[in-house]
């Protein structure tokens, strides 16, 4: 039976193929390579959280001052976009930047309303980094400082969004689904606060037959809705309708620079070929990911394996995916790193990963310039590379 993976042709490769085939790097390198990019990542800070505090403002804005609200006793006003432009007004800002997550968010973010919006920027930014770094790294420590510098994560700094908060949701969950199913519902429940992130989930879910999982994950659910009524009201309940209309209205019309700056095969095939082309391509991508992630959960496979495929195809299931979500995608790049051998992929795996490893930050610079965003390209090569990897850790077990 033919090999399933691809392997290095000999070892006459000459200096120059093994020079681009990275053959020179070995851990210490990729270290201090880590180092120096999460040091130059922690320096490109200082001038975004300027322009955050100018005229431009930043999207932690639609945050603060909802969370600005909650704390007056005003949450079922969060919704409405003149109350929110009320606030931001005080800091300069001449537009608003809508809340639009649901209501269990409030619970993570109302006390930034006690804070001035820089020190809230500041405290959100590093606590939900910490928080994600070291529920991530435990996943795979031994990639602990390419995990720490991760371009993914970057772009979520940059934005102060929910990217921390929900990569780390993952994480955890991704960590304890093994052994403690119903913990690891319960924080894949908790995704409620960013849906979107979440839709693959009850397949995998289903698939697996995990039972306990998917009891933890409708816990969540019910307990933290109603947590959110309780504390915020029925009104602020009610209100949370008003968000719907403005996503849909954002995917409607949205500016070419708005999709652009998404992940998703909608967004990408939407500035190209126009809104019916999007949705039909966006429907056709998600009924192929939801078959693939059935098919690798239902067999037997490495877990670890899964939920990288899992994660990998998590930004094409939606229409709806922004680059600040991204750092829970080192959790695929970090699988495959752990899995490929050298001589795997005819010797090109590790610029390969080096290639996933930078592709968040690297399509989003080149999205606007040139006028497309290939991400969605990105993730279904690395879907199909995982597939690979858990369908050649089958068919060994098939034969024995």
């Amino acid at each position: 039976m033919p090999e399933p993976r691809a392997r290095l042709a000999g070892t006459t490769a000459g200096p120059v193929v093994r020079f681009l085939q990275l053959r020179w790097i070995d851990r210490a390198r990729v270290v201090a390579y880590s180092r120096i990019l999460a040091f130059c990542s922690a320096v490109s800070l200082y001038p975004i959280f300027q322009q955050a505090l100018g005229e431009d403002g930043s999207d932690f804005l639609a945050f603060w001052s909802a969370a600005r609200l909650a704390i007056t006793g005003a949450a079922d006003r969060v919704y409405d976009p003149h109350s929110l432009s009320v606030v931001q007004a005080a800091l300069g800002r001449h537009d608003v930047f809508a809340f639009v997550s649901p209501p269990p968010l409030l619970l993570a973010i109302w006390p930034l309303g006690y804070l001035s919006f820089p020190i809230a920027w500041l405290a959100w930014v590093v606590i939900t980094y910490s928080l994600w770094l070291l529920t991530t790294r435990r996943l795979y420590r031994a990639f602990e400082w390419p995990i720490a510098a991760y371009p993914g994560a970057l772009l979520a700094a940059w934005h102060a969004q929910t990217g921390f908060l929900t990569s780390a949701l993952q994480a955890v969950a991704a960590g304890w689904l093994e052994t403690r199913p119903f913990r690891a519902g319960l924080l894949i429940g908790a995704l409620i606060v960013k849906p979107q992130l979440a839709v693959l989930f009850p397949v995998a879910l289903l698939a697996a037959r995990q039972w306990r999982a998917i009891a933890g994950a409708l816990t969540s659910v019910v307990i933290l809705f109603a947590l959110s009524w309780l504390i915020f009201g029925t009104a602020t309940m009610l209100a949370y309708r008003q968000a719907w209309s403005v996503s849909d209205y954002l995917l409607r019309s949205g500016s070419e620079t708005f999709f652009l700056r998404q992940e998703t095969v909608y967004a990408m095939v939407r500035v190209v070929l126009g809104a019916n082309a999007a949705a039909v391509s966006q429907s056709l991508a998600t009924a192929v990911v939801v078959v693939v992630t059935w098919a690798a959960w239902s067999r037997p496979g490495p877990l670890a394996g899964k939920l990288a495929l899992l994660f990998a195809a998590t930004p094409l299931a939606t229409p709806y995916l922004f680059s600040y979500d991204l750092p829970f995608l080192v959790i695929p790049v970090c699988w495959l790193a752990q899995t490929w051998r050298p001589e795997d992929l005819r010797g090109w795996s590790r610029p390969a990963f080096v290639a996933l490893y930078v592709s968040p930050l690297a399509t989003r610079a080149m999205a606007l310039p040139v006028g497309i965003n290939p991400m969605p390209i990105v993730s279904a090569i690395t879907v199909f590379l995982i597939w690979s990897e858990l369908r050649a850790a089958r068919e060994p077990a098939a034969e024995t």
